[in-house]
Order: structure tokens, then sequence, then C-alpha cells
């Protein structure tokens, strides 16, 4: 019984690691591309959405992961 909870507790503590790395990569990526970015002549869009997607793809050149769009969200929330 014991060896099956510490089991499951294992595999629950792999994947948040899991996901947090996965996090820590999109902040990381996100932090780089907004660092491409002139601030004394370019304004960051950061009370909207779309626009700061947008900008981020744009510098990025291709889509934004799922991770860097919940990292875009917690931005705008914040």
């Amino acid at each position: 019984m014991i060896r099956e909870l510490l089991t499951d507790i294992e595999i629950d503590v792999k994947y948040k690691i899991y996901t947090e790395q996965k996090n820590l990569a999109a902040v990381k990526n996100l932090k780089e591309l907004l660092n491409q970015i002139d601030h004394e002549v370019e304004v960051v869009p950061i009370k909207d959405k779309e626009k700061l997607s947008k900008l981020l793809v744009s510098l990025k050149g291709q889509a934004l992961s799922d991770n860097e769009h919940r990292m875009v969200e917690k931005l705008i929330k914040n």
C-alpha cells in the first residue's frame, strides 16, 4: 500500500517538474524575444494579447508554442 502511494507521489512530482520545465523554457524564449526589441523606439503592447502575440510571432518567425501562449496570457493578466 505505501509503495503504491509513494509511486503515485513520484509520478505526480515528475509530471509537475516536467510541466514547470516547459514553462521555464517558454519564459526564457519570451525574454529572449523581448530582448530583441529596442524599447526606446518600440512600444510593447502589454495590455493587448493579440498585438503582443503578433509581435512575438514576428520576432520568433514562427508560431508560439502552447506554453508561450499561456505565458503571454499570464503577462496580460498581471
